[in-house]
């Protein structure tokens, strides 16, 4: 591929080859301590029931809807839960959830019709690209759901739907700021909110009252904070004191990202905080067909703890918002609350070498080839180590190379018909789960 400039182009990789690189932080053995106290009943379930199969962990999910519960309580009282299903979408999980008092927070007609399925009393449908019979199963329950608006165009249609049904529906509308980058394919630009507030209130059955954004992967209440104040700005400059009167709740999104519960290799490219040096390398390695080894196998994503992503969240609407509306708001926790509670069980069938095995499962279970650049610390619960790491690429029986677990394994020792546990993948796996080549595992519980 031809490079306009190539000096200037020899000179940002010489930048990034002296720039600062991630350090290191530690091990995941907290998660391996934690799997090996439930180290019996996982194995039972290994002896009662054929692998691979997904774990529902029953109590990691009551700790964590009381974990998420709490933190928000005791700093941010008066803002209200609103489960985001697309995380996962267990019906024991949505219908744990609703018990616990949450709404829930859907992003297409399927999951909506999996929403109404629950005793949900409160359900916010959010989304681009809603379809037309999607927006009128929304106003077949318009008691019950909340439809965000993502643009223009779903401002008008849904006003044509509800002319021509007479049906009325509360609605809020999505916005992206200056902090969203690639998340501005959702939602409306924030600079547009005026147009679009007085445009909805021409639609005779439209009930605007809302606001809502989203961010995804925070590891700090950082952006939180800057969109509420850029959004509490607006208000102030762009919004009419009778148009604030209308706007009753805000809706902040989820995007709570967990603590140490996975990381990230040298070469991964896509997550934010990453050094390219590793791509870099990993580009030099295909090139010359050799292999580089890395100092540091991986680097720990560490994230501040709810209590804080609450105290920081709510003193921001208490200094942007507050003053300008009068409003109830809520939050879309989906990966915090579901991360933990699922586990994938897998077993040894072959052992190629010391250093090379195939397991019974593969990556389809995950819906995508994760182990390629995030590390998860896998566990033998056949030869359990609390600390020993043993070096061994744990490879699916799929028909790709890129079917693998990692490439390390908390192990005395690996043999065939181990079993294998992968903990902390509730969260986008067994949604995106598909029957490439070997089927989609059953869920059996551990309570």
């Amino acid at each position: 591929m031809p490079v306009r400039d190539l000096e200037e182009s020899r000179q940002r990789v010489l930048r990034v080859l002296h720039s600062e690189k991630p350090k290191a932080n530690g091990d995941l053995s907290l998660v391996v301590k934690s799997i090996l106290t439930k180290k019996e009943k996982l194995l039972e379930l290994a002896q009662k029931y054929p692998t691979p199969f997904f774990v529902l962990d029953v109590p990691a999910l009551e700790e964590s809807v009381l974990n998420f519960k709490g933190a928000f309580q005791n700093h941010f009282p008066d803002c209200s839960s609103y489960y985001a299903v697309k995380a996962n979408h267990h019906p024991f999980i949505l219908e744990t959830v609703v018990k616990h008092g949450f709404g829930l927070d859907v992003s297409s007609g399927r999951e909506l019709e999996m929403a109404l399925a629950t005793n949900a009393k409160k359900i916010v449908f959010s989304g681009p690209g809603k379809t037309d019979e999607e927006l009128s199963l929304a106003l077949d329950h318009a008691e019950r759901v909340t439809v965000h608006m993502d643009s223009f165009s779903e401002l008008h249609r849904l006003d044509r739907l509800t002319q021509k049904t007479k049906r009325r529906i509360r609605t809020g509308v999505r916005i992206f700021t200056s902090v969203h980058g690639e998340w501005s394919k959702f939602g409306i630009s924030l600079k547009d909110l005026k147009r679009f507030w007085l445009a909805a209130q021409k639609c005779p059955y439209l009930d605007l009252q809302g606001i809502q954004f989203h961010l995804s992967w925070n590891r700090t209440p950082d952006n939180y904070v800057k969109v509420i104040e850029q959004l509490g700005e607006t208000l102030e400059k762009h919004f009419s004191p009778k148009m604030r009167e209308q706007v009753r709740f805000i809706d902040l999104g989820g995007g709570y990202f967990p603590d140490r519960i996975e990381a990230y290799y040298p070469w991964v490219d896509h997550y934010a905080g990453m050094s390219p040096l590793g791509q870099i390398l990993k580009a030099a390695d295909a090139y010359f067909g050799e292999k580089s080894h890395f100092l540091d196998p991986y680097y720990v994503i560490e994230s501040q703890p709810l209590s804080v992503f609450a105290q920081a969240i709510a003193a921001a609407a208490d200094r942007f918002l507050r003053p300008w509306v009068d409003a109830e708001y809520y939050t879309e926790p989906g990966r915090i609350i579901a991360a933990t509670v699922m586990h994938i069980v897998v077993r040894v069938v072959d052992k190629k070498s010391p250093s090379y095995v195939i397991t019974d499962g593969g990556v389809n279970i995950m819906g995508w080839e994760y182990g390629e650049s995030f590390y998860y610390p896998l566990v033998n619960l056949t030869h359990p180590s609390l600390r020993k790491e043993i070096d061994c690429t744990l490879y699916g029986p799929l028909c790709t190379p890129h079917d693998l677990w990692g490439y390390r394994c908390y192990a005395q020792k690996i043999a065939e018909q181990d079993v294998i546990v992968i903990p902390n993948q509730g969260a986008y796996r067994y949604g995106l789960a598909q029957n490439f080549i070997k089927s989609i595992p059953e869920v059996r519980f551990l309570r």
